[in-house]
Parts: C-alpha cells; structure tokens; sequence
C-alpha cells in the first residue's frame, strides 16, 4: 500500500496508520522530524491517499524561508502587508 516506505516496525505502523486516517481529509497536516527521516515520503503518501492526488505536489523547504516570511510566502499577504499600510487602497478616477 506504501510502496515507497519500506520497514515494518511498530512506529512506522502507527504512522501509516495516521497517513491513512489524515489523508482523505480536507486537513493541514504538519510532518515535522530531523533530517533524512524520510518526512517528504511520508508527506508524498498523504497526498498520494488525498482526494488531490490528481493535482500538483509542490515541496516547500520551510527551513529555507525567514521565518518572519514564511505565513505570506505560502498563504499570500495583502498589498502594503509590509510597509505598515492599514487598509486597502480604493482608486477612483
């Protein structure tokens, strides 16, 4: 069923378990561990199990963005987030 993750101890088990639990959901998931613990195949799994399986996997190295950066690198910002503006800006001629 996981034919990328190969192993078969207990904790692997329950996280297989967990990726099958999460992924038909509509929820954000964080997968989090040190490196070359195999996050990214973990995380392909849920999607691979998700109901977007069709669409794109995008990988985002998250310890690459400042973390001062990294709600509007992924969720998207407001024009003048960043230089204090409070409200939007409404133009007519």
């Amino acid at each position: 069923m996981f034919e990328e993750i190969v192993g078969a101890s207990a904790t692997l088990r329950q996280v297989l378990a967990q990726v099958a639990k999460v992924a038909p959901t509509d929820s954000t998931v964080l997968i989090s561990g040190e490196t070359g613990t195999g996050k990214e195949l973990i995380a392909r799994a849920v999607h691979k199990r998700s109901n977007r399986s069709a669409r794109a996997f995008i990988r985002v190295n998250c310890a690459a963005i400042s973390p001062s950066l990294i709600t509007s690198e992924l969720f998207g910002h407001e024009k003048g987030a960043f230089t204090g503006a409070l409200q939007k800006a409404h133009w007519t001629l």
